[in-house]
């Protein structure tokens, strides 16, 4: 009986250790270019259709040999697609010194007619379990051992947020978020924070907008909207799918939108162990929505806050608007 306790126990380490490096090494390689069709019932698209590369969380840090190996992998994909817009819904890094990664890897794709980019949370700030033991900003220096009291506190606040799967957001450092809007527009992308662009081109009369982090920035969805006639194709950029809780979302024909990841890691039966924190379900924490005429796709992303991915797959989406 013993013996067979011990290879039951053996078998499990080994299964176990098996997932961990397979979440850990292969399944966040593993990057999908899926494609998707989706109708707008209003004049302003061209003839054949309009197609928009979507990307969201890059999560680039300066060195990594996953990501590297991910991004190649991406970058081959792509080869020979073609695309009229680029769309990236935020969390391009994971901390200031990522930056230089995911330009190069913006810097190699080519849209048609302009790339565009709305931020996110970690685009605003380095985030970590450290910062459940420091003291708030400025200065954020370590708690001491007699504030034991407030670390338990704030231990309890945030597994009650993941539990009942809430907006949380652990700030340590603030990123240099200047830099990378010089460095985007330097590769030709656009920045739309609560700003939006009337883009005429070849048959193509499109309004694209951008609303700032719910997270990270100061977001505000009427600024973003301000001037879109409404009768006018709507293409609506978010980092976090929240905004589809803002009643002025409907005025989106599309919303792209990030963030949750796809769960990062699901759990058969279980589902996400997290969503990031929005309205999202832990089945189905990612892919299509729809309310009203607006339809909502929310992607898995392309990196990952920690480096681990189970059953949520890296996805990039080539998106036929018709």
């Amino acid at each position: 009986m013993k013996s067979w306790i011990a290879g039951a126990m053996a078998a499990a380490a080994g299964v176990g250790a098996f997932v961990a490096l397979y979440a850990r090494f292969i399944e966040r390689t593993q990057i999908r270019l899926d494609r998707f069709t989706v109708r707008v019932d209003k004049p302003g698209l061209p003839p054949g259709g309009l197609t928009i590369l979507h990307l969201s969380d890059l999560h680039c840090r300066a060195t990594d040999p996953v990501q590297t190996r991910k991004l190649a992998r991406l970058e081959r994909l792509l080869t020979g697609e073609q695309y009229d817009l680029l769309a990236v819904t935020g969390d391009l890094i994971t901390d200031t010194a990522g930056l230089d990664a995911s330009l190069a890897f913006l810097a190699t794709l080519r849209p048609r007619l302009g790339g565009f980019f709305c931020p996110g949370n970690r685009d605003y700030w380095e985030s970590g379990f450290q910062a459940l033991f420091a003291r708030a900003e400025p200065g954020a220096t370590p708690l001491r051992w007699t504030d034991a009291h407030e670390i338990a506190r704030r231990l309890r606040t945030y597994s009650r947020k993941i539990l009942h799967n809430e907006r949380t957001f652990l700030r340590v450092l603030r990123n240099d978020t200047t830099s990378m809007r010089a460095g985007l527009q330097t590769i030709g992308m656009r920045p739309l924070i609560n700003a939006v662009v009337h883009l005429e081109a070849d048959g193509l009369d499109l309004w694209i907008a951008g609303v700032d982090d719910l997270t990270g920035g100061e977001p505000d969805l009427a600024a973003a909207l301000s001037g879109v006639p409404n009768a006018a194709p709507l293409l609506l950029l978010a980092h976090n799918p929240d905004i589809w809780l803002d009643p002025l979302a409907d005025r989106a024909d599309l919303i792209l939108a990030g963030h949750t990841h796809g769960g990062q890691v699901r759990l058969p039966l279980v589902g996400a162990l997290y969503v990031q924190g929005t309205h999202l379900s832990r089945r189905r924490p990612a892919g299509w929505f729809e309310r009203g005429t607006t339809r909502m796709f929310v992607t898995r992303g392309v990196g990952e806050s920690f480096r681990w991915r189970l059953g949520a797959q890296p996805q990039a989406a080539l998106i036929r608007v018709v």
